[in-house]
């Protein structure tokens, strides 16, 4: 259940109700109580219960407007005052895109928003400028700006639609606890080596993996274009970040079905919180998780190799020698085996992941990369190597976006993608959510993507086989998600 309680549900329908009998009804619409916007604003108190909203007639658009609820450290789902428009037919079952109106924002619905008609499907009934929603401290206003299209608005009663969200999110935890089957923590040595060495086995063999000269694994993956991707960029052991990705937008259920592929792009260790640089107990619980979710799924989820993903003295953060420390507490946690298995698992990862329509790589694009066959080779050219997992571009800041978009347009060509391909790569701490490099006709070229912030984790993810940034609220979800699974609640509630 949410903290949006029966009260407030009923007062905000005696609101609604109130209004229905001063406007029009709307016969376009399969609920009752439902109004026909007209030219007049519709001011409404924040919504407690979520809104159905029809643009463009009986054969329009129908669309929900759900408060967005978050996880507390209780585990109880709470209203963070935002809402999420969403397509109720798709949201549920695929992974797909929504929109986000918080406090003080405006967001007007149309077809003359690129964005929306990639997620939402305008049919033509929908106008470019259709609906304009405004949210502040005093409640939502609603302004129809269709000349003729209409627009009908009702609130959502019925308790399978109003709890809907909180139920669905559930499903999601559960889904992943059984796919983890167990609590997130700390393993004993044993388990722990055993773990790290299956892994390793399995990049020996990985699935899509380029072989290079010798038959060995190379350094360039071969994803398929069925699958939808999603990208997740540094997490810097914020295990709290992966596990929401995890939890939202049907991924881990998408996983178990085969239809969606997980690339994170390397250093998902080492704190960037100058306060805890030294911490390294998160680190290795973070790269635990991410061996159990490859041995799960093998051919769907996939680590290329970050700057972070190393021991090397070089890898400092705060002052503090963070590659050197890691090597150091992985010798002490678990013993100088596991610490060398830890090295031959970085040894063995692969540093370019590719599709016909995407290319992603931790801090760099091949650009110097002549054929595929050269990633495939990677070994033989230590400096792309290095480029590629650890430093940023030369061009990146000084040179033009034209000039820029060409650099890539070419890489595409060589190495055999489409010359509208997508670049993703990682970013640096500075990025508070995704950046990106549009071309002439505003499609995004180049993403940086940067997902170990403390209050939002920000991910790319595949939409009608276009790239769209996604972000989440973080959660409480690590402590949350090992409460229910120890206590049975998840089962019980399922």
């Amino acid at each position: 259940m949410s903290d949006l309680s029966h009260a407030k549900r009923q007062g905000f329908l005696r609101h609604f109700r109130g209004l229905i009998r001063k406007t029009e009804p709307c016969a376009d619409i399969d609920l009752r109580g439902s109004l026909r916007l007209g030219t007049s604003t519709l001011r409404l108190p924040p919504p407690a219960l979520p809104l159905q909203i029809l643009l463009g007639g009986e054969q329009g658009c129908r669309l929900h407007l759900y408060p967005e609820l978050v996880l507390d450290a209780d585990g109880r789902m709470r209203h963070r005052g935002s809402y999420l428009l969403i397509d109720p037919i798709t949201h549920f079952s695929d992974i797909g895109g929504f929109m986000r109106l918080g406090q003080g924002e405006t967001l007007t619905l149309g077809r003359g928003d690129a964005t929306q008609r990639l997620l939402l499907r305008y049919p033509r009934t929908v106008e470019r400028r259709h609906l304009r929603l405004r949210l502040s401290d005093d409640g939502l206003a609603i302004k129809n700006k269709s000349a003729a299209g209409g627009v009908c608005v009702a609130p959502l009663t019925a308790t399978d639609l109003t709890e809907r969200m909180t139920r669905w999110r559930r499903r999601q935890l559960i889904r992943l606890s059984r796919e983890l089957d167990g609590p997130i923590e700390p393993l004993p040595r044993a388990p722990a080596s055993e773990l790290i060495e299956q892994v390793i086995g399995l990049m020996d063999r990985e699935p899509y993996r380029a072989l290079d000269r010798l038959g060995r694994p190379g350094g360039l993956l071969i994803l398929p274009d069925r699958a939808t991707p999603v990208f997740v960029g540094d997490l810097r052991a914020r295990i709290d970040n992966l596990l929401v990705v995890l939890t939202q937008n049907g991924l881990i259920q998408a996983l178990e079905e085969g239809s969606a592929i997980l690339i994170i792009l390397g250093s998902a260790v080492h704190p960037d919180r100058p306060e805890q640089a030294a911490e390294m107990e998160s680190s290795i619980l973070m790269m635990d998780l991410i061996f159990r979710l490859k041995l799960r799924f093998p051919e769907r989820v996939f680590y290329l190799r970050g700057r972070h993903d190393s021991f090397s003295e070089e890898i400092s953060h705060a002052g503090l020698p963070q590659g050197s420390l890691w090597e150091e507490a992985l010798h002490q946690a678990r013993g100088p085996d596991y610490r060398d298995a830890m090295r031959r698992f970085y040894e063995r990862l692969p540093v370019v992941a590719v599709t016909s329509r995407y290319l992603a790589a931790h801090a760099a694009p091949p650009i110097e990369a002549e054929q595929r066959q050269t990633l495939v080779d990677i070994d033989l050219y230590p400096e792309l190597a290095d480029r590629l997992a650890r430093a940023r571009h030369p061009s990146e800041g000084t040179s033009s976006r034209d000039f820029r978009r060409r650099e890539l347009t070419r890489m595409f060509r060589r190495l055999g993608l489409a010359e509208t391909a997508t670049s993703v790569l990682g970013a640096h701490p500075g990025y508070s959510a995704v950046s990106r490099t549009l071309d002439a006709d505003e499609g995004a070229r180049q993403f940086r993507i940067f997902s170990a912030d403390p209050d939002w984790v920000d991910i790319l993810a595949g939409v009608h086989k276009r790239l769209l940034p996604m972000r989440y609220p973080v959660e409480p979800l690590l402590a949350v998600y090992n409460r229910l699974v120890r206590t049975g609640h998840l089962e019980a509630g399922a």
